[in-house]
């Protein structure tokens, strides 16, 4: 077989998404990652990832040591076309041919990719129910025409204006153009993926109690002090965080019990005809905890990207 080298678009400002596409959880991995994964089974290599927005973070989150990185200094003021130049640039000396796609496709199937790639053609595009996705397979011979490529429509366009005829190779993967654009989309693709048997995104999940003679304080806790100083009513922060006002009242005794002082105080009377609020060592304790909590979330997040990051499937 040729060899297959691979180039990925990843440059981006990933602006409708409102989060870093390449860094969002997929599989047991990420998005980059899992999709890299799947390529380097394949034996494809060299990999070309270039990038652009948030370079230095996408970098540092891929976990392979030899992918080659091409930066498009211009990715917000540029099409897609254009990065792909820059890697096809970068890589097209290495292999004999070059595979192209965005990293917005992690769905992809292995069994897709191998399908692909057995097809000895110049120019290679999937297509499912005939309608054209990634990847596309490319010979060095289109790669080095397309510098001088100056029409519309971008690489499909050098594609369809080309010497060669196109090959499509049909293939039964819905996945092949179901990219991310938005959160809907994101969320949309991972239920679809997860009803079709491949799994459901993995990621940490952590859980803080604190613990005097007896566990007395959640985050189930730390909401009903919350919401008891937002509404002025204990009641009202029961109704809001879902439990009956009986858990409730047990709760801030447990609470008062094991730290020995009161953390909510009551008011009857006047023109509200009484209410509730936190005291100052209540706030405190609601405070600290929401820190620790958002401090622990930011550390756990670190530490699974450490050890978790590259996959279980590698």
């Amino acid at each position: 077989m040729k060899k297959t080298g691979a180039v990925i678009v990843a440059a981006g400002l990933s602006s409708r998404m409102k989060a870093f596409k390449p860094s969002l959880p997929f599989g047991d991995s990420t998005v980059a990652n899992h999709t890299i994964t799947k390529l380097k089974k394949m034996n494809i290599d060299p990999i070309t990832v270039v990038v652009g927005h948030r370079s230095d973070e996408l970098k540092k989150s891929i976990f392979y040591d030899d992918i080659r990185y091409v930066k498009n200094e211009k990715y917000s003021q540029t099409q897609m076309f254009d990065s792909v130049l820059l890697g096809v640039n970068d890589v097209m000396n290495l292999c004999d041919r070059i595979l192209i796609m965005p990293m917005d496709l992690p769905a992809i199937l292995e069994e897709t990719l191998k399908k692909v790639l057995s097809i000895d053609s110049e120019l290679v595009r999937t297509t499912f129910n005939g309608q054209p996705g990634h990847p596309i397979i490319v010979s060095n011979e289109f790669a080095k025409s397309l510098v001088n490529y100056s029409g519309v429509d971008g690489l499909r366009g050098a594609m369809e204006n080309y010497d060669s005829p196109i090959t499509n190779v049909e293939v039964d993967d819905e996945a092949v153009y179901f990219d991310i654009d938005t959160p809907e989309e994101y969320h949309e693709l991972i239920e679809w993926n997860y009803r079709r048997g491949n799994g459901y995104p993995v990621g940490p999940q952590v859980e803080v109690k604190l613990k005097a003679r007896e566990v007395f304080f959640d985050e189930t806790a730390c909401s009903l002090l919350i919401n008891i100083d937002l509404h002025k009513s204990i009641q009202q922060a029961c109704s809001s965080v879902g439990i009956s006002y009986s858990k409730g009242s047990k709760i801030i005794k447990d609470i008062e019990r094991e730290l020995g002082f009161p953390v909510v105080e009551k008011w009857t009377g006047g023109t509200g005809g009484g209410g509730s609020s936190l005291t100052r060592e209540g706030i405190r304790l609601v405070e600290n905890y929401s820190k620790l909590m958002s401090e622990m979330r930011q550390e756990m997040e670190k530490k699974y990207k450490k050890y978790f990051a590259m996959g279980l499937r590698v």
